[in-house]
This record gives C-alpha cells, structure tokens and sequence, in this order.
C-alpha cells in the first residue's frame, strides 16, 4: 500500500475528469475504472457508478487485469477501511489494482497495484517439433509415427499462445489432438507461470486427459507440471451440514436416514469427500442435503475450512497449471463471474488460456447456462427446508423460533417481542400458504396449457406452450400473467420477511448467534433462491426481447407438472462479452466444427465472427485414417422417404438384412424413441434367431450398454441423442453404423422455432442457415462412431435417400471424409457390402 501524489500516477485529462465527475455528485463518492498504459499509468478513465459499494460487483465484472477500480473518500482521509480492503481482495485476485483518492484528486492511496504485463516466453515451434519427431518424446507412446496434421495443430496452438490470439482447429479422428494441445499447453503454462483450463464435454475425453494423456506426459516430458481435474462445489459433502445432520436428524425425512448415516460415517474417513467416491449412488434428494453450496457456504468464517473437502479441491487446482473441466462448470463459472463480479464464490481460480474440446457444443452448452427454468418443486423445497409439512418435523425456521424463545434473555424483550411476531405470526405460518399458492398455481397452469393444446394422454408425455406474440394475445395467458405476477408478489413479501430475519438476527448475544450461525446461514442462502425464482417469474411474465419463453407440461405418476423456461435466442454477443473478450487466448477445437468444409455456421451462432480479423485463424486438418480403403459407404436408392408410407418397413428390412451380412456389431442410430422402440421391438425376434444380441438404450446405463456391446462381439445396440457421438469402440466389435434418418432438430422445439424465425426476420434461410448446419455436425458425429484407428474397418449404411435427392444432401455428403459413396437398389448395395465383408452373409 502506498501513499503517493496523483500526478505521478494519472494523466492531467483523467485527474481533471474524476474532479469534475466528484464535483458533479456533490463530492460523495464516485467509483471510476481507470486503465493504465505501458508505463502503469493511468491514461483513460470511466465513471461506473456513484455514492455506494453496492455496486462493486458490477464494476469489477467491467474491469480487466491491468485496471485500476479507484474511488474517492470525501473525508480526505484515505485510509482503507474494512470494506475497502475486501474490495481491494477481490482486485488483486484478479490483476486489478484498487486506489482511493481525494475529492481534489491530488493524493492518491494505491491499496493494491494492478497486474503489469510482463513479456511471456514465447514458445519455440522448433522445440516443439523435435517432441513430435520419430526420435522425440511421442516416441515413448507404443506404435508412434509422426503425423504431420498433429504437428500442423501443435504449431497452430502455440502460435494463438504466442500471439494472444483465438483459434478454431477442426481436427479429423485420429490426429492426436489431446497430445497437440496439451504439448504446447504445458510449456506455455509452467515457463509464464499461468494457467491452462482444457474444457470437455463428455467424461469419456475426461477420463482419458486425467488418466492417460497427462500421465504420459507428466512420466516423459523434460518439464515438471502440476494438473488437476476440478469438479463443481455440489461433488463435494459439507462437513457443516453433516454435523447438522447428525446433530438435527429431525430436519430430514425418514427415507433419507439410512443414506445419511452412511455418507456421515463415510465422511469420516475420506480424503476428498467426493460423491463420486462413494461405494453406492445416493439418493438425489439425499446428497442435495448434504451438498457444498455457494450460497450456503461461511467459507473462511466456518469451524470446518481447513478440512473443508471442496476448498481443499480448490487449493489443489490453485497450485496446478493445467485444469482440466467441463463445459458446464466452465459456463457455470463465467456466468457466476458475470453476475457477481467476484472470485470467492468462484469454482476456478483465475485464468486467461482456455483450450475448449468439443467445440461443436459451445452454443448448446452457453444456452442452457444462459436461460432461466422455474418448477414448483424448485420452490416448494425451499419452503419445505424452512418450514416441513409435517407437524413431527424441524425446520430452520422453527428451530430458530424456539431457541429464541428459550434462550434469548430478558433484558432483550423488545428484540425477542420483534423476532417473535415476525416468525410466529408471518414466517411460519405463511410459508404453509405460499406452499399452496405455488401448488395451486402450477397445477393451474399444468392443466391450462394441456387444454390450449389440446392434451392430456399417457404417463411421461410432453407438451409444449410457446409464448408467441399470438399466445400473449389469448385470454389464457392474460390469467397466467396475473397468476404468476401474484405468486412472484407473495415470494417476493416472503423473502422480504426473511432478510428482515437475518439482518436482525445479527444483533442477538454473541453465544446465541453462535448457536444459530447454521440455521441462519441456510436461511440467508434459501432467501436468495426464493428471490431468484421472484425475479425469474416477473422475467418470464414481461415481453423480453431476445428471449424464447415457453411453458412445458409433463405427465407423470403424480398427475400433470408444469415448467417454465426462458432462453436467449443468440448467445454469440453475450460470449463474446464474457468469454472471447476477457481471455487472451482461446483453442476450439473438435473433429466437427465445420459445415460444408466452412466455420461459417460456429463463427456466427457463438461470437468467434464478430472478432477482429486478426485475432481470429482457423485451421481444418483431415483425418490421418485411409477412409477410401477402411470404410464401405452406402445409400439405397429406393428407400422410401423418411415421411412417406412404408418407410418403417423398409428399414426394419434393411436393417436386419445388413446385420446380418456384418453378423451383428452394430449400432443403429435413430432420432426418435418412438422409432427406436418401434423397430427394436419388430426386429428382436428376427435378430435373436440369427444369434446376435439387441442391445437398447435406456434399458440399462450407458457405460454398461458398452461394456456388454464390446464384451458380445455380435450385438446390434439400437440408440439415439447420446450414441450418435462420444462413443469410442475400437476393433472388431463395432463394424457396421447404420444411420436411420438424417438428424435434423425436432422443428416443434420451441427454441428452434425461435432462432428459426429470427433467422428469416434477419433476412436469412433458416433451414440453410441452421437447420441444416446442426444436423450435418451431428451426422458427421454419427458417422464418426464407426473408424477410431488405423486397424478399425467397416461399413455405414445410410437409409435416408434426401442425401441423394434433395439438394442439401451434397452438403451433408461433402462433410464426410473422402471415400466412394455407394449408391445403387438395395440389391447391388448389399452385394458389394458381402463382398466388402468378405464372403457371403450365412
């Protein structure tokens, strides 16, 4: 901390812009962003907001490393005081430097210096070449040859390292892109001293980072480096809450006794308290009780911080390098940033390299994250945990009631009179009330959107209501509108009631407040969920512009269910704000991210477009596989179009008759249950009888469906969504994919509706312009699940003839790698797959 004179600090321009700013608020405060210049002076300055720190966060959130927050104390005295210096924290945390100054802006007290940019050591292409050589350190990998397209790739990386630059790598099967990333990663993050997050979709690529790509790397490399796989707060049981729940089983329902006593026993003993560790999968309900939270966390204010099994995970990854996670912790982590500004409640520590695997899936992955759900169940849990339905259950609420009562001593009779009418006669009996109002609510609008529709029907049914400029004109929605604005109203008083609680709590004797510290830290952090769900249900009752809202209804055991969602039609300005914008530099890559041969189509759906030319390189490799000679590619011509009649029938033939030339290890990828179901429950007999197993989705989890697929050698897996990608089965077992339909999105969804219509609004073509990219990504994926390595051999047979006849159909066989299409009646086709096979079909 130093104290000094502005002169030597700021430019005469801002000194003489931040007085005029302080003399325009009447000399109260004023908070600026200043942003220094090569030599850390401050040369440009912004006035973000006026007269209270309450506001902090959303300053930090506009600031970068090398910025200064600064603000004047009208008193003239500069001294930090407790607030300032938890500011000041945050700051520095992030590279931004914090200073208070004088109403006359001529004294300045720089409580944190701001991060100054030190050169990096660049990394040598030269060096990393000779790790790729036939000699090098890939030599140590079994069966290693050198293949120019991972080299091209590794350059590519440390290049956008280098440069501070942004890359987008569409890598075919088979070029080693983990190792080409992670190479070049590694060198950079240990010589500059910074952190590298690598960002997965699936648990598959995960796995393999954590368990193989690192440790080869960490064993052979000339480089000593610290990786850590980090996992979000909710993996991880909160000793706090254990002890709770062991102190107050009362506060539990019966079902979830036995498994709390086991996790409570089990908590005793683990090192990392990771669910994941556990020897059997609790209950949902269960762990949610027992869970780390951010919004119910003391942090460093708890008993249990220095064996806390989250904070624990989390200094780990601060001495790491290299982070590995995933894409819904990433997200979950920025958006988390965007809102609060702050670093205390963040998952990961700061970072400004990220390399993002799996790209193909940044727009679905920032969607969910950036759109807003609301489910009676999300509220009425809330009120259940303060105040439980039933008469011989604790709640945090009355267990605060009563130890007030019992031990709040005479001489505080005003506070006790206060607290007391505010539990007894509004908190505890209202929570009841608002529990039926949401009920009553939801299950008003459950069954209303069932009769707009026009509905009812079976058990796990969905239907869904899109609030469309036409729906908003109807009279249901004018009586949903009031119904949701008057439960919003009743949440909103109640949440009012509750900070009233917690603020007041805080002048009860220090052994009382010790007493109650658990119950009113749930209490504070239920209070900020019930206000979340206030919020998102006057959100989703205004016209927000750049939003699709819809209400969706689901049949179930317990009768009809309603939710409510709203999500952002175009996330790319949104990314660019808060990913592409804040760090320096970024890989995408994945074996999918182009259309067409073309990154037009992820370029404009997620932000990459609207950066500078100059930051911007794309780079597209193909496979090192020999496709013309591993892989037989067919389409029947005669296969009836996927809406026409007899389609169901043609493909159940030509399926079984292709499995049984390839005697089974197939997969059949469908776009629809109901398909999947229909064919497997007409072709199971047929298969059965041929000896070859019928593996379904959904009739066991995935990992097994694998494990038993691999282990058959001759099984038929019919699946859809989550087995048209990030399935890896090398070898014999898996020799035929059979593509079922190209996988065009439900056109109902009302997201796709949404962006569909902006699409045409904007003057584009929404079936050229999206519909068509999306499905050729995830056909690409489907095709992809066939050739893993240079010994793997089979054949796609494709029974959707649009790939032929209709005029988008080039698009989608132009992203396949290059090999013969075979196109032909289903005679010839099935004759040269025999052939291809090897032999008659027995």
């Amino acid at each position: 901390m130093v104290l000094a004179l502005m002169e030597t600090q700021f430019t005469p321009d801002c000194r003489a812009l931040m007085r005029h700013e302080i003399a325009a608020a009447g000399g109260n405060e004023v908070f600026f962003i200043g942003h220094t210049n090569v030599d850390g002076v401050v040369c440009e300055v912004e006035t973000i907001a006026r007269g209270s720190k309450v506001a902090v966060p959303a300053i930090i959130t506009r600031a970068s490393g090398g910025d200064v927050v600064i603000h004047n104390h009208p008193t003239g005295d500069l001294t930090p005081s407790s607030a300032d210096m938890d500011i000041a924290s945050v700051c520095g945390n992030q590279g931004i430097g914090f200073a208070i100054v004088d109403n006359d802006c001529n004294r300045c007290y720089q409580v944190v210096a701001p991060h100054t940019e030190k050169k990096g050591e660049l990394l040598s292409l030269e060096e990393i070449g000779r790790v790729f050589a036939n000699d090098g350190m890939m030599a140590h990998l079994k069966g290693y040859e050198q293949r120019d397209e991972q080299v091209r790739m590794a350059f590519a990386v440390a290049e956008a390292f280098n440069g501070d630059r942004v890359v987008l790598v569409e890598a075919g099967t088979g070029t080693g892109k983990s190792l080409a990333y992670l190479i070049p990663a590694i060198l950079w993050a240990v010589r500059n001293n910074e952190r590298v997050v690598v960002s997965t979709n699936t648990i598959n690529l995960q796995e393999q980072l954590i368990k193989k790509d690192l440790p080869f790397l960490a064993r052979n490399s000339a480089v000593e480096f610290k990786a850590a796989l980090v996992k979000g707060r909710s993996n991880y049981a909160c000793l706090r809450k254990l002890e709770h729940a062991e102190a107050e089983p009362s506060l539990f329902p019966d079902e979830y006794s036995a498994e709390l006593t086991t996790i409570i026993e089990w908590s005793h003993s683990s090192q990392e308290g990771c669910r994941s560790d556990l020897a059997f999968t609790p209950h949902g309900g269960t762990w949610e009780e027992v869970c780390c939270e951010a919004d119910q966390c003391g942090r460093s204010r708890c008993k249990h911080f220095n064996r806390c099994f989250f904070y624990r995970a989390r200094r780990e990854s601060s001495a790491a390098r290299v982070l590995v996670v995933n894409h819904a912790l990433l997200l979950s982590d920025i958006v988390l940033r965007k809102e609060t500004g702050y670093d205390a409640t963040a998952i990961l520590p700061p970072f400004t390299r990220l390399i993002f695997d799996e790209g193909h899936h940044l727009e679905d992955v920032a969607t969910s994250h950036l759109s807003l759900t609301i489910a009676r169940s999300g509220i009425l849990k809330q009120l259940q945990r303060l105040v439980p339905q039933k008469a011989n259950r604790a709640g945090l609420l009355t267990i605060i009631s009563s130890r007030i009562t019992r031990d709040l001593p005479e001489s505080q009779e005003g506070l006790y009179n206060e607290l007391s009418a505010l539990l007894e006669s509004h908190l505890l009996p209202k929570a009841h009330d608002l529990a039926g109002m949401t009920e009553q609510t939801m299950d008003w609008l459950a069954i209303s959107v069932e009769h707009e529709i026009g509905g009812g029907g079976a058990a796990g049914r969905e239907q869904k209501l899109r609030l469309t400029p036409e729906a908003e004109q109807t009279p249901f929605w004018q009586e949903c509108r009031q119904r949701l604005h008057v439960l919003a109203d009743a949440v909103n008083d109640y949440t009012s009631s509750l900070r009233t609680l917690v603020r007041r709590s805080k002048d009860l004797p220090d052994k009382l407040q010790e007493k109650l510290a658990d119950q009113l830290l749930d209490t504070s952090g239920i209070e900020g969920r019930l206000q979340s769900m206030a919020d998102a249900l006057l959100f989703f009752t205004t016209e927000a512009e750049g939003y699709c809202r819809w209400i969706e209804t689901r049949r179930g055991n317990r009768g009809v269910q309603a939710r409510l969602t709203a999500a952002p039609l175009d996330i790319s300005a949104q990314l660019k704000e808060t990913v592409l914008d804040k760090l320096k530099t970024i890989i995408v890559t994945s074996a999918t991210l182009t259309v067409g041969g073309q990154f037009g189509y992820l370029k404009k759906r997620t932000g990459f477009g609207l950066l500078p030319k100059e930051r911007l390189s794309e780079l597209q490799l193909a496979s090192p596989f020999d496709y013309a000679n591993q892989v037989f590619v067919a389409v029947p011509e005669e296969m009836p179009e996927p809406t026409a009649h007899g389609y169901r029938e043609a493909l159940e033939s030509h399926i079984l008759k292709a499995v049984t030339i390839s005697r089974g290890g197939a997969f059949i990828l469908f776009t629809s249950y109901d398909m999947l179901n229909r064919v497997y429950q007409a072709l199971s007999p047929a298969l059965a009888r041929l000896g070859l197993t019928s593996l379904k989705q959904g009739e066991t989890g995935r990992h097994a469906l694998l494990a038993q697929f691999r282990k058959e050698g001759n099984s038929v897996l019919f699946g859809t969504d989550s087995f048209w990608e990030g399935v890896d089965v090398k070898g014999e077992a898996l020799r035929l994919v059979i593509i079922a339909r190209l996988p065009f999105q439900v056109p109902t969804e009302p997201v796709q509706q949404a962006r569909a219509e902006k699409i045409k609004a904007d003057g584009g073509d929404p079936f050229r312009d999206f519909s068509v990219p999306q499905a050729v990504i995830k056909f690409r994926q489907g095709f992809g699940r066939l050739i893993r390595s240079r010994d793997d051999r089979g054949a796609v047979l494709i029974l959707d003839r649009r790939v032929l006849n209709k005029s988008y159909g080039r698009i989608f066989l132009r992203s396949l790698p290059d090999t013969e299409i075979v196109r032909g009646d289903s005679v010839d086709v099935f004759a040269r797959m025999e052939k291809f096979f090897g032999g008659k079909a027995k």
